[in-house]
């Protein structure tokens, strides 16, 4: 039925269409599919057989859509119904996520490369024999010593200061590279017909080793100098996105048992004075007692802390030559320059808060628009046949702003227990890979856009709808305390457990949701582009609120804003709290033992002066970022667009900044809330309504109206949205200045593209007409029309003529009105 037309090794079809008479649009055609062609004699992203096309109408998209619907692609409900029974057994992490419009569309995430920093992987699984995944090249010397492994009494795992070490994803242990095989084959499984796909299947997959296991900790005891090369490299070889699913906390010894120096009390023989805190849902305090506290400020500001101390001057990790910075230090220096956007799972131990990695912007706010911190949702069920929020993990909570939650419980993947494993992976950890690979398929969406405006498009687009369009209300969703999970928050703002939700490329591939700073489009990769969502501010605004009062009542509270702090703090008189607990793989670990002169029950104390030290050092960072922010301008939502090409807005857009066109196109199809200013190099088109004023600078140019070469090249970037070519663009009020022009095309029968104001439309600047057609004497063409016409076009005053295409023509400008006749 659909033949194929080119495959260039992709093995993706495409349905035949007519030849396509313009250059421009062909052009554009044959934009889109070198960029769907893989490198050449390979088959990389398909298999004999396969079904999947890719639509090039509007009318196709349905059926394109269900071609991408295999088995292997999964069910809503993660039940193969081949298979039949109730057990999770097929993959829904890409249904949960709409991956099949973004494939029916033309997209997996060719031309991206993303990074994976996990245990390594199983390099001979069938789900990975293609050269698009790859192990990174790095080595180093560790300059610290200390152990990998801290969630038992013994630690584990040893590194030595001045052992060599590589980072390759395929030197790992084969005893550790079980959860990293797993992690990859949500991100990078080949589609071949078999169990279970990729979500990104068409990018390039580079990989680096943790150096353990998914129990690897994630803080505070990693070498500054491993962690730092291994990210190193992974940006090196262009990772764009970095996928950071491994480990978990340290964890406490029973606090309920034992004091804070570490002594058995007996079974609930501490319970009296613990530090006794339930998690985001249990019902028991004690369920969590042996996991570090992380529901409130202060626990999360411990971590902090705990971190900060162990990477200074008597520090396990201390290194002189990066003193005081940490492993996560590390990992930001590493991918700070490039832009490089780093996703991490947010923990599963039932807390309010991610754990401090994936939550580490709350500390260092440069950070946070290259994080995403990643929570969980449960499959639907026979019983509630919806998504429901994994209750039984860290949620968005103080990390709300960059956090999202995808499919966690059940997801359907390839296992390393042999090269045809296939098997389900629950937590967290499998939760991240999903928004990593939801990012690689958009960053091939927008070839144009980095990953931090990626990552802003994906918070901004993500779902907060069941499928009958009401919001997460909760069908049967409580957690075990009988709280109501549902979301909360108000449309177009993150929820306290959600975050943003789940990410949806069904809506992410129509451009940004809303803009959370001034977005900077420059357009220098593809020729045309369309964003057809409504793109508005609600959040920007809601930040700049919540973050300007943060900044009033800290200028008036000082530190107390914070809070109280962890009972793990020593008071002010150097005496410990009663409820202060001990971290585990502390007592038996030989280096602390010395470093602590045979007292390591005091190594995660922090002292009372370097608490009020590093809280004022992180809430004086978020102050300023956030003057900085002010001073800069940063919470107006605005656009402005450069580049050569042309990006076509169709939505009804609500942001109240504005737009510049600095470069190349912008057409306003739908409605700009705000204003458009147009300067030199730019050209502002379009049959929608700008409800603010336009304003054509020097070298800029207002050329109303959608020219069919326009509207025909638009399937070819997203095959669903249509948009017809006219010559009518509206505003409220314009202005050309001295220097701008108004570009018009004069047709048969006096039509021509015109602006239509509802105020009054100022000129100076210079009229340039194109003649489409040719005109009869008498072919009156009206160019602009306002409540009133200020002002006449440069050498053109009323009554004047003059001559374009050969023909003679006078201009008037009564009745507010500007027009052209043919003498």
């Amino acid at each position: 039925m659909y033949q194929p037309i080119c495959t260039n090794g992709t093995g993706i079809k495409r349905r035949p269409k007519p030849a396509v008479k313009n250059m421009q649009v062909h052009m554009a055609c044959l934009s889109l599919l070198a960029l769907m062609a893989a490198p050449a004699g390979a088959n990389q992203w398909s298999y004999p057989g396969d079904p999947g096309f890719v639509a090039r109408s509007a009318p196709e998209v349905p059926g394109a859509r269900a071609s991408w619907e295999t088995p292997e692609y999964g069910y809503y409900t993660g039940v193969n119904p081949l298979g039949g029974g109730t057990a999770i057994n097929a993959p829904w992490q890409l249904v949960a996520v709409n991956a099949s419009t973004a494939y029916a569309l033309g997209y997996y995430g060719q031309g991206v490369t993303l990074g994976m920093m996990d245990s390594g992987y199983r390099t001979t699984h069938q789900g990975f024999q293609t050269t698009m995944i790859a192990p990174v090249r790095a080595s180093g010397v560790y300059a610290t010593s200390g152990f990998g492994y801290r969630s038992t009494p013994t630690p584990g795992n040893p590194f030595t200061a001045g052992e060599s070490f590589v980072v390759d994803g395929d030197q790992a242990r084969t005893s550790d590279y079980s959860h990293g095989t797993g992690m990859l084959g949500v991100t990078s499984g080949i589609r071949d017909g078999l169990d279970q796909h990729g979500i990104a299947f068409g990018s390039k997959m580079v990989v680096a080793k943790t150096g353990g296991s998914d129990t690897q900790s994630h803080g505070p005891f990693h070498d500054y100098v491993y962690w730092y090369t291994a990210n190193k490299a992974l940006v090196d070889a262009g990772a764009q996105v970095i996928n950071s699913s491994w480990g978990s906390y340290v964890q406490t010894l029973n606090r309920s048992q034992f004091d804070g120096s570490g002594n058995d009390l007996g079974a609930n023989g501490n319970l009296a004075n613990a530090y006794q805190i339930a998690g985001k849902d249990s019902a028991n305090p004690a369920a969590m007692a042996s996991m570090i506290p992380n529901e409130t400020m202060k626990d999360l500001e411990y971590q902090y802390f705990f971190t900060k101390k162990t990477y200074s001057v008597g520090g396990i990790q201390y290194n002189p030559n990066y003193p005081g910075r940490s492993f996560m230090d590390a990992i930001w220096e590493a991918i700070r320059v490039t832009g490089t956007v780093n996703v991490r799972s947010a923990g599963n131990n039932d807390w309010s808060n991610p754990y401090f990695r994936p939550a580490y912007p709350l500390f260092n706010p440069l950070a946070e628009n290259q994080f995403v911190a990643v929570g969980g949702v449960q499959p639907p069920t026979a019983a509630n046949p919806e998504y429901t929020k994994q209750f039984g993990y860290n949620e968005a909570g103080l990390a709300k702003w960059w956090s999202v939650s995808t499919p966690s419980n059940s997801v359907r993947t390839t296992g390393s227990g042999g090269d045809t494993t296939y098997s389900n992976s629950s937590g967290t950890s499998p939760a991240t890979p999903v928004a990593t690979a939801v990012m690689g398929v958009l960053l091939s969406r927008f070839p144009n856009m980095d990953a931090k405006q990626v990552r802003d498009l994906m918070l901004t687009t993500a779902n907060n709808r069941m499928s009958d369009r009401t919001r997460f209300l909760g069908m049967g969703q409580t957690s075990p305390t009988g709280a109501s999970i549902a979301w909360t928050a108000p449309d177009g703002l993150p929820d306290d457990r959600w975050g943003w939700g789940i990410p949806d490329l069904a809506k992410g591939v129509h451009g940004p949701g809303q803009f959370l700073s001034p977005m900077v489009y420059t357009m220098n990769k593809a020729p045309l582009d369309v964003w057809s969502n409504d793109i508005g501010q609600v959040a920007i605004k809601q930040r700049e609120q919540e973050d300007r009062q943060w900044l009033a009542s800290y200028k008036q509270q000082g530190i107390a804003l914070a809070g109280p702090f962890s009972p793990n703090v020593l008071n002010q008189n150097g005496t410990l709290s009663p409820q202060a607990f001990m971290v585990q793989g502390l007592l038996n670990d030989p280096a602390i033992q010395a470093i602590t002169n045979g007292r390591p029950e005091t190594y995660d104390k922090i002292p009372y002066a370097d608490a009020v030290a590093w809280r004022k050092e992180w809430m004086d960072a978020r102050a300023a970022y956030i003057q900085s922010k002010i001073d800069r301008g940063q919470y107006t939502a605005s656009l402005t667009k450069t580049g050569s090409g042309t990006l076509i807005l169709t939505g009804n857009n609500s942001y109240a900044g504005g737009s510049t066109v600095a470069g190349g196109k912008l057409s306003v199809v739908g409605t700009n809330g705000s204003g458009v200013t147009v300067t030199s190099g730019g050209t502002l088109g379009g049959t929608g309504t700008v409800a603010g004023a336009i304003v054509v600078m020097t070298g800029g140019v207002l050329s109303p109206g959608v020219t069919a070469a326009e509207a025909a090249g638009i399937p070819a970037v997203v095959a669903d949205v249509t948009v017809a070519a006219g010559d009518v663009l509206r505003a409220s009020t314009a202005k050309i200045g001295f220097g701008g022009a108004f570009a018009a095309t004069l047709k048969a029968g006096g039509v021509s593209s015109r602006l239509v104001a509802s105020g009054a439309v100022a000129l100076g600047g210079n009229l340039s007409l194109s003649v489409a057609a040719p005109s009869n004497p008498g072919d009156t063409y009206t160019l602009i029309q306002g409540s009133s016409i200020l002002g006449t076009f440069a050498g053109l005053p009323e009554g004047a003529s003059f001559q374009s295409g050969g023909r003679q023509y006078r201009i008037s400008y009564q009745g507010g009105r500007v027009t052209v006749t043919a003498v």
